[in-house]
C-alpha cells in the first residue's frame, strides 16, 4: 500500500495537502497520531522552521515499487506548489508498506542500500517485517525507530 509521511508546520496546510492527496491516490485507510518531528533533528530547520509535525497516511491504493518514481515526482511538485521563497513548508516522502517492508522514495543517492528505480529516484527499505516483527537497519531514520510509529506501521500491514 501506498504510504506517505508529511511533515509540516502550519495544519492549514496539512489540510490542504491532504485534500490533494486524496484525489490523486483516492482513500486513506489509516492516519497516525502527528508527533513533534524537531526531536530527532534539526535538519530541515533552516528550510523549513522549527515545531515541525509529522505524521503518517497509509492509503488503500496498492503500488509496486517502479510506481513510485511517478509519485516521488508527484509529491515533490505538491511540496514546490506550497513552498514560500523556494523554501518547502510541507515536505511529503511517498513510500509503500506490506507484508516485507516499509521502503520510502528518495532523490538521495545511497551507497550499498539503496536501489536505483530511476529518473533519480531511489528506494529506501527503511523497515524490514518478519512475522510481524519490525527489523531496523543503520539508516532507518531515527522517528521510524520510534515504538509508537512501529506499532502503527505493523497494525496496517495488509
Amino acid at each position: 500500500m501506498l504510504i506517505i509521511a508529511l511533515m509540516y508546520s502550519d495544519p492549514e496546510v496539512l489540510e490542504k495537502v491532504k485534500h490533494i492527496l486524496i484525489e490523486e491516490f483516492q482513500d486513506i485507510k489509516a492516519e497516525s497520531k502527528p508527533y513533534l518531528f524537531d526531536q530527532f533533528t534539526n535538519y530541515y530547520e533552516k528550510e523549513m522552521g522549527k515545531n515541525l509535525q509529522k505524521e503518517f497516511l497509509i492509503f488503500k491504493k496498492q503500488v509496486k515499487k517502479q510506481d513510485l518514481i511517478r509519485i516521488k515526482h508527484k509529491t515533490t511538485e505538491i511540496e514546490k506548489k506550497f513552498a514560500v521563497n523556494n523554501n518547502r513548508v510541507i515536505n511529503l516522502d511517498p513510500g509503500y508498506i506490506n507484508q516485507e517492508e516499509l521502503v520510502l522514495a528518495s532523490f538521495k543517492k545511497g551507497t550499498n542500500y539503496k536501489e536505483n528505480l530511476g529518473e533519480e529516484v531511489y528506494a529506501h527499505k527503511v523497515i524490514r517485517f518478519k512475522d510481524r516483527e519490525p527489523t531496523i537497519f543503520w539508516h532507518t531514520f531515527p522517528d521510524y525507530r520510534e515504538k509508537e510509529n512501529q506499532e502503527f506501521f505493523i497494525q496496517n500491514l495488509i
